[in-house]
C-alpha cells in the first residue's frame, strides 16, 4: 500500500510540475507593419513590429509561443502568404536596438523569396539583456530623444546615473540564432 500510495504522489507532482513548465503566450502589440505584394514571385508577405513587454525576462518558450501567436493573429487578419514578427521588449527598443526575436510563418511553406521553405523559422537572441543592460538602454533612448548631447556626454550622464565608470557603458551585442523550424502547421 505505501508503495502505491508513493507512486500516485511522484505521478501527481510530475503532472504538476510539467503542467508549471509548459510555455505561455504573453501579451502582446503589434505596433508597426509594411505589407507587400512582389509581382515578380506573386507573393503576399508582411514584416510586423510586435512589442512584448519586458520580453527579455521571458523564456524563449514563451516568447516562441507569443511570436507564433502574433503571426497567426496577423495571418488571420491579413491572410498574407509570408509573415515575419521581429520582437522586442518595447517600442523605443525597436527603434535603437536589434529585435529578441525574428520569427517566420508561411503557410503555404514558400518562403520570403518565393522558394520551398519551412513553414516556421525563428530566431532568437543568444543572449538576452540583463535588467541592468536594459537600464541603461531605457536611460540611453531617453538621451538620445533629447538629442542635445553628443554621445560621450551621454555615455557620461549614464554612467553617473548608474555610479559606473563611463568605460563600463556599453550595450548588449547578440547575434540571433535558431530556435525553432517546423514544416506542416
Amino acid at each position: 500500500m505505501p508503495m502505491k500510495f508513493c507512486t500516485a504522489i511522484a505521478v501527481l507532482l510530475t503532472l504538476v510540475i510539467a503542467q508549471s513548465c509548459l510555455a505561455e503566450v504573453k501579451e502582446f502589440k503589434c505596433v508597426a507593419v509594411q505589407s507587400e505584394n512582389v509581382q515578380k514571385t506573386n507573393m503576399r508577405r508582411m514584416r510586423a513590429i510586435v512589442v512584448v513587454p519586458e520580453a527579455h525576462l521571458l523564456s524563449k518558450e514563451d516568447l516562441v509561443d507569443t511570436a507564433k501567436a502574433a503571426a497567426l493573429d496577423l495571418h488571420n487578419q491579413s491572410k498574407m502568404q509570408v509573415i515575419v514578427v521581429k520582437l522586442y521588449p518595447s517600442k523605443d527598443y525597436a527603434e535603437f536596438f536589434p529585435q529578441v526575436l525574428d520569427m517566420t510563418y508561411a503557410p503555404e511553406a514558400i518562403g520570403w523569396d518565393g522558394k520551398p521553405a519551412a513553414t516556421w523559422v525563428g530566431y532568437i537572441a543568444d543572449k538576452m539583456p540583463t535588467e541592468r543592460e536594459m537600464f541603461r538602454i531605457r536611460t540611453w533612448i531617453l538621451e538620445q530623444s533629447k538629442n542635445k548631447q553628443t554621445i560621450l556626454d551621454r555615455k557620461q550622464d549614464l554612467a553617473k546615473r548608474m555610479d559606473i565608470p563611463v568605460d563600463d557603458v556599453f550595450f548588449p551585442i547578440f547575434k540571433l540564432v535558431p530556435c525553432f523550424m517546423e514544416n506542416n502547421g
